[in-house]
Parts: structure tokens; sequence; C-alpha cells
């Protein structure tokens, strides 16, 4: 992807292919409202395309900024009442955690859960989760949460972040499913997808509607849109949207299956080898994502990240732990190098 540069921090913030750059070169903003409505055109073909790669309906697909957006969306999507609890997952990324626990002005309790096969011991309004705990890299138990969610009434939100584009994260029973372009996508910032269950596009209403949102947009007469357009807070990006756009036909070309085979084929690899180091690995082969995680004790872990800029290697930190994640664009000879490099590591750092 990068020249000499061997990026393994797809779980961070992806590079760019280069082919989703040039197409994003071409803004219709160039000139004016002549090319606007074909570009209304293509976004719409978007929705749709993502319909089909996720098994749902094309009303259900809204474009929104980021993932932060879409979990404040749906933060503010209920009416919330005095001691009303929200569960999360503790220690999670501040971006599901900040808008639960920012509901406290309406009295409602954010509760961090530890262990999700612990039963709720109170009434519970939402259950927001993430597919992947993103300092470890396990999958968590987002489809047995779901579906205990469903079948109690509860309202259920899914971060699917760290699983879209390498494994399925998507199921019907999710009513808020939340996950940003920029890591796995491969698609740059400023776009995340927000997919609304039936259930919220029929009994509740956008909590921050704009004039886009409308039937017929600018008459304020026709109306909310009933479909997940009208939960929308803006233009989406263009360039953002280019560039999804872009990379959603090469992995649909590729195949998804092919996708996430190469990705564990490369995780399992890393893992299997760090295993041999003796590296403490904290992440699961069975409870799999596409991020390996290992603690090298006694605080090394930024030491070894920093060590690995010298080298061209990138990677993260994450708390005490070194996190790796490959991506289909990763040779199996760069990730050779990265070995090579982990077992210097494990003599310097001991």
């Amino acid at each position: 992807m990068i020249p000499g540069i061997t990026y393994l921090n797809w779980a961070g913030l992806a590079p760019l292919t280069l082919r989703s750059y040039l197409h994003s070169l071409i803004a219709p903003e160039l000139m004016g409202n002549i090319l606007l409505p074909n570009w209304v055109k293509r976004v719409e073909k978007l929705r749709e395309d993502v319909a089909l790669w996720l098994g749902t309906h094309s009303e259900q697909v809204a474009f929104v900024p980021s993932t932060s957006v879409a979990l404040t969306i749906a933060a503010h999507s209920l009416t919330w009442q005095n001691s009303d609890t929200i569960l999360y997952p503790a220690n999670d990324f501040p971006a599901n955690v900040l808008p639960w626990q920012s509901l406290d002005r309406f009295g409602v309790q954010a509760q961090a859960v530890q262990d999700w096969t612990q039963p709720w011991d109170k009434p519970v309004k939402m259950v927001s989760i993430s597919t992947v705990d993103f300092t470890t890299g396990i999958e968590q138990p987002w489809q047995q949460v779901v579906q205990q969610a469903n079948a109690k009434g509860i309202w259920t939100c899914v971060d699917a972040i760290q699983s879209a584009g390498v494994k399925p994260s998507w199921c019907p029973e999710i009513d808020f499913w939340c996950a940003g372009t920029q890591k796995w996508l491969a698609s740059g910032l400023g776009l995340a997808l927000l997919v609304l269950s039936p259930k919220v596009l029929s009994r509740l209403s956008p909590p921050f509607p704009t004039w886009l949102g409308l039937n017929q947009p600018p008459l304020v007469q026709s109306g909310m849109s009933k479909t997940a357009r009208g939960w929308e807070l803006s233009w989406a990006s263009p360039q953002a949207i280019a560039r999804f756009e872009t990379n959603l036909k090469y992995f649909q070309a590729s195949g998804w299956e092919n996708i996430s085979q190469g990705v564990r084929q490369r995780r399992d690899y890393l893992h299997e080898r760090l295993l041999e180091m003796g590296w403490k690995v904290v992440s699961c082969p069975e409870r799999w994502s596409g991020l390996v995680c290992f603690d090298p004790g006694l605080g090394q872990a930024e030491s070894i990240v920093k060590d690995g800029y010298k080298k061209r290697i990138i990677t993260a930190q994450r708390g005490d732990y070194v996190r790796i994640s490959p991506h289909i664009f990763n040779s199996m000879s760069s990730l050779a190098r990265t070995v090579d490099w982990l077992w210097k590591c494990k003599l310097e750092y001991r």
C-alpha cells in the first residue's frame, strides 16, 4: 500500500487505496449545481449497494459523518425517563461510552458491563455493544446479547467498526448498527453507516431532523422521510462517499468471504508466530477479529511501537498491549519481515 512501509494498523486509521483516492479528486461541487442531480443518484445507488452487502434494505441505510455521530443519534432517539438504564461494555472505546454517560442529564443510569454472561439485574431500556474489544481484539458476544435483548423488548445498538469489512457483523434484530468506513473499509475519514431497524423507522423519530431528510427537499410541507435518509444530518462528504463507493466495488468483486479468509490467514499467522516467540498473546483465535494483541510486560508496549516506526513497521499501542492489525493488502513477505523484527524485540525487551 505505502512503498517501503509495512502498515499493520488497519484497526486504527487505514491508509487510502490509490484508486479510491484518485476517484475522490473529482468533486461534484466543481460545477456547482450542474452535477448535483447525478451525484444524488450515485449516493442512492451506494445506499442500495450497502444494503445488498449487509442483506438489508436500502430504506434502512443512512450516511452520517462518523461512528461517534451514529452512536449519538442512537442515544438521543429514545424518550428517556428518570432511572432508565442503558448497558454498554466496560472499558470500551469512548465513542461507545460518552453518548450513554451524557444521558445522566435525564436521570439515565449508564451501566458498564464487565461480563455479558451475567443476568441483567434491573429493567433495561437499551443495550449497546461493540462487536470487538478494541484493546484485546476478542470478538464480543454481540449476537447473543442482541438476541437476549430482542427477546425482552430492549432496544439494541451495535458498534461494528472493528468488524465491518472483515466478517459478518449485522443481523436484522439490531436496531441501530453503526460503523465508520475509515478502518477495514479503507475509505478515510468523514463517513459512517447507520442502519436502522424497521422498528426504529416505524416507532421513533429522528432526533436531529434537517431539511435534507424531507420527502421533497426543501418543501417543509412534504414531511420527513420515513426512511433512514430522514435521519441524516447533512450532505455526506463527497470525497468520503467516492472513496467508499470505489472500495465497496473492489471488495464485492473480490468476494467478502475471500476478504474474511485473507484477513484471518494473516492474523492467525502472526498469532502463531507470537506464541512461538513466547509473547503473551491476549487475543483469541476462536473469537477472532482482524486484531492480534500481545502484552510485552514491563510497560514495554510504547517502546516496541516506537521502535517499529523507526523500522517502518506501523503497529499501535493500546494500554499495556501492542496491537497488530493486518489486512489483505499486506503481503505474507511483509508479515515475515514483521516477525523477524518481533524476534529482535523479544531479545531486546525481555
